[in-house]
Parts: structure tokens; sequence; C-alpha cells
């Protein structure tokens, strides 16, 4: 009777700390844990809006046929074939950085709900885990130890996100974050033009007709001249792309399939383990003892 009572006010104790516990941060873990989600969202938005500069710069080149004029003879290029692969390339790697951009604000959202939630629930079960103790019944003792095992595992998954986040940021701080810096830098020369060739500029023609010609003019001058831009810069382009499909693939992989199976495997692994059976298996076998 008296280990009875002993486990049922560790029990009732260890629920009131958790609970407490539900209202305060990890120190150094969550701070670490929501920078890395906050700023890597924000650096996954900045490539995806250089991503579709490059791309918007394309589709207003392709529109085009521009005629090149080396030495005085007239040369008519079909751009879109020139700029096919870039465009190509934009495309999925918009598509990936998107995937990655969802893929962090889901793990943000997580983190944020494991946060509040996780302690709370495991102070929920520990106080359900009290009167089981003193029922006398074989499936009080099953459900004695599946709560046991869950707040277990509900205190894992605490610190697992945290954990996850500080693997994907030394990932991306020592390996990554180098190399899409400098793809990002090669690729804004082109990005940046995209506001100067879509907007028209205002001319100071004196006629309406002779406006919209020199106008138009003048987007087909600049047009050309972005084009001519784009084109000593294609293998610079091409590798910024390619590095930045890398980079966001390799952090994607790891986030979505390598980091989230891990941590299913151990979560399996623990909550079948002889060690946790043991432990919980104590706590109900006190409770079945009348005396």
């Amino acid at each position: 009777m008296m280990r009875k009572l002993t486990l049922t006010v560790l029990l009732l104790v260890c629920s009131a700390l958790f609970y407490v516990a539900s209202f305060q941060k990890m120190p150094l873990a969550d701070d670490l844990a929501d920078r890395y989600f906050t700023e890597s969202i924000q650096a996954a938005s900045l490539a995806y809006a250089t991503t579709r500069g490059v791309n918007a710069v394309v589709s207003v080149i392709k529109e085009s046929e521009l005629d090149l004029a080396p030495a005085g003879v007239g040369v008519t290029i079909a751009v879109g074939q020139v700029l096919d692969p870039i465009d190509d390339m934009t495309e999925r790697l918009s598509s990936l950085l998107v995937a990655a951009i969802a893929s962090l604000g889901i793990q943000k959202i997580g983190f944020e709900v494991s946060a509040i939630v996780s302690f709370k629930a495991i102070a929920l079960l520990l106080g359900l885990a009290v009167p089981l103790l003193w029922l006398y019944q074989p499936v009080s003792v099953l459900l004695l130890q599946w709560l046991i095992k869950a707040a277990f595992v509900l205190l894992l998954l605490r610190f697992m996100l945290p954990v996850s986040a500080l693997v994907s940021d030394t990932l991306y701080q020592h390996w990554l974050q180098p190399e899409v810096t400098a793809a990002l830098q090669k690729l804004d020369v082109v990005s940046r033009s995209y506001r100067e060739v879509s907007t028209l500029p205002a001319t100071q023609s004196s006629g309406f007709f002779s406006s919209l010609t020199d106008a138009a003019a003048d987007k087909i001058e600049r047009t050309r001249q972005l084009f001519l831009k784009t084109l000593d810069h294609v293998d610079s382009i091409i590798s910024a792309l390619l590095s930045l499909m890398t980079a966001y693939l390799a952090i994607f992989v790891v986030q979505v399939v390598l980091l989230p199976v891990f941590m299913l495997w151990l979560l399996v692994g623990i909550f079948r383990s002889k060690v946790l059976d043991q432990l919980s298996g104590d706590i109900a076998a006190i409770g079945m003892r009348t005396n």
C-alpha cells in the first residue's frame, strides 16, 4: 500500500510539473527551432521570388523575336529555342521550392502545436493513470501500461522537433547556405531586370501615336538588351539554378523523408522496447496489489 501511495503522489507531482512546464519555453532549444523555421521559410521564399523573377524575364523575352545586328548584318533569332532550358528549370525549381516552403510551414506549425500541447497531454495522461492505479481490474493494468508508454512517446516528440531543427540548421549553415547565397546572387542579375522590362517608360513624344511607337520601340530595345545580358550569363544562370535545385532537394529529402522516417522508426522502437515495457509493467504491477 505504501508503494502505491508513493507512486500516486509521484504521478500527481509529475502531472503538476508537466502542466506548469507547458507554459514555459525550453531554454535554447525552442528559440533555436523557432529561429530556424522562420529564417528557412524566409530564405526559401526569397529563392522562390528570385526564381519566379528569372522565369518572368524569360517569358517576356520568349514572346519576342529579336533582331540582332552584329557588324551591320541583321540576324533574327527565335529566342524561345535559346531560353527553353532555363524556362524548364525555373518551373521545376519553383515547384520544388513551393514543396519545401510547405514542408517548413507544416513543421513550424507542428513545432508550435507540440510546444503548447505535449506537456499538457503528458500531464493529463499521468493524471488519468492515478485512478487506474487503484482499480483492481485486468483492463486497468493494460490501460495503465498504454498511458505510461504514450506519456513517454509525447515527451520524446516534444524534444524531437527541436533536435530535427538543429540537425537541419547545421546541415544548411555549414553545407548549403554558401551555395544558395552564391546562386541567388547570380540569378539576381537577371531577375531584378523584370520590372524594367515589364513597365513602359514615359516618353517625351508629342503625339499619341508617336508616343505609342516610341514606347514600343523602347521596350523592344530593352528586351533585346536583356536578352543579350541573359545570353552572356546563360552558363552562370543554369549553374545557379542547378545549385538551388540540388540544395533544396537535399533540404526536402532530409526534412520530409529521412528525419521523419528516422523519428518514426525511433518512436516505434522505443514504444516496443523492453525497458519501457518493464517500467510500465512494474507500475501496473504496483496497481494490482491490494496491500
